[in-house]
């Protein structure tokens, strides 16, 4: 995949060490040095997580499809990586920047996008957004997500990519794209894996709906959680912000689940995604594709990227991992295509490991939505430190010099123990 290593403008504090870290969104001006020590890891927010949202909310966020195996297997992918190190290579701070579509970013890292964010906790997306813009890194908003393409436009500015799912009213599509365009967001990142309702046990059995029924159970597990009530209650319920615009008149709260089905194109082909590049002029992704033909013709009809992923484990517990699958689709697109990473990253260690099997850029979504519902606001930037910091380490550790040159340490036949 393309070259990584440049000698770019500096976001000080970002991609080069700066041990206390990024500057706060939103009026929050610093993270208590006890949440580091208190939260270390991903998985202790998770963990803090669970304990702070009512059980819908979290297993929405957390869950997987089916017997979420799927979920297993995608952690298995990311841990059979491993590194042959260099300990005796020239040492120097590692450089963390790169760059992509002719922008500087101080990681090869971003935040994916997901849906119903606000569900999870109130203002989500902008605290992330805030957090991204600040740490120099891309933002995805999500088209489902509860806060409006405008709102994150001035919060996030061109780190900002727009998710879109095909709608099957091409002129709503095109105004959409045109809003995002004005709005200020610098890519177009077009999902086409959820050609079905996925079916997940744990929201089958909890009775999670969308929009959430304030049923007596759920209204007992809300009861357990005051503080996602009072923050929810304060914001008001999650609207879907960015697609409200075009629900029918007399449309409400309870028929959002309809509308939105009646809003999504109920099957995409290659006409779809052709009539979207050639409205959209600037960087275009695919989202979910896995099939090495699929890739060479998204090269062919002038793709820019494929984001290679398998929804998280959230469509299907049966979808090879991409890891599985990017060796394959690098050689048919002759490193042509860049080539993007999600589904179950959950640290800096992770993205170097994507990196290091020839990805150019990894995202996570549900890492740093952890980091937002253990502590709101300051999670967001608590969740991108965390990884700057993992990241660092593992190329130090190494001693690897730079994103660049990560493909140089994997051990080839690397696997479980």
């Amino acid at each position: 995949m393309g070259p990584h290593r440049l000698r770019l403008p500096s976001y000080r504090g970002n991609g080069r060490s700066d041990r206390r870290g990024l500057g706060l969104p939103l009026g929050c001006t610093s993270l208590r040095p006890m949440s580091m020590k208190k939260y270390p890891s991903v998985p202790d927010l998770a963990a803090a997580a669970r304990r702070r949202l009512p059980r819908f909310a979290f297993d929405y966020l957390d869950g997987g499809a089916g017997d979420e195996k799927g979920l297993m297997r995608n952690r298995a992918a990311f841990d059979a990586v491993q590194f042959v190190p260099g300990y005796l290579e020239p040492r120097g701070e590692p450089d963390l920047r790169t760059e992509m579509f002719a922008r500087p970013y101080a990681m090869p890292l971003g935040v994916a996008p997901v849906g119903l964010s606000g569900l999870i906790w109130p203002r989500a997306a902008e605290y992330l957004a805030a957090a991204a813009k600040k740490a120099g890194i891309p933002f995805c908003l999500s088209a489902m997500a509860t806060s409006s393409i405008e709102k994150i436009g001035a919060i996030a500015g061109d780190h900002g990519w727009f998710q879109l799912y095909p709608l099957a009213d091409h002129g709503t599509e095109k105004e959409l794209l045109d809003r995002a365009k004005e709005a200020g967001f610098s890519a177009l990142l077009v999902t086409v894996d959820t050609p079905t309702t996925r079916r997940n046990l744990r929201e089958i059995k909890n009775g999670m709906t969308v929009p959430p029924k304030l049923s007596l159970a759920n209204m007992s597990r809300i009861a357990l959680n005051p503080t996602w009530a009072l923050a929810t209650l304060a914001a008001g319920p999650p609207r879907f912000e960015t697609l409200t615009p075009y629900f029918p008149p007399g449309a409400n709260y309870t028929t959002v689940a309809e509308m939105i089905s009646g809003l999504l194109a109920r099957s995409i082909g290659w006409p779809e995604i052709e009539a979207l590049r050639k409205h959209w002029s600037g960087p275009m992704i695919v989202k979910g594709l896995l099939s090495a033909s699929d890739a060479e013709h998204c090269l062919a009809i002038g793709v820019d990227a494929l984001l290679l992923s398998n929804h998280g484990g959230r469509q299907s517990e049966s979808l090879v991992h991409p890891l599985d699958m990017i060796d394959e689709i690098g050689e048919r697109t002759r490193g042509e295509l860049k080539l993007f990473l999600d589904s179950g990253a959950r640290s800096g260690l992770d993205v170097a490991r994507a990196m290091a099997r020839g990805a150019d850029f990894v995202f996570l979504g549900r890492a740093f939505m952890y980091g937002v519902a253990a502590l709101g606001e300051a999670g967001a930037a608590h969740a991108v430190e965390l990884l700057r910091l993992e990241l660092e380490q593992i190329l130090g550790q190494i001693g690897c010099p730079d994103i660049a040159s990560l493909p140089r340490f994997v051990a080839k036949e690397a696997g479980p123990e």
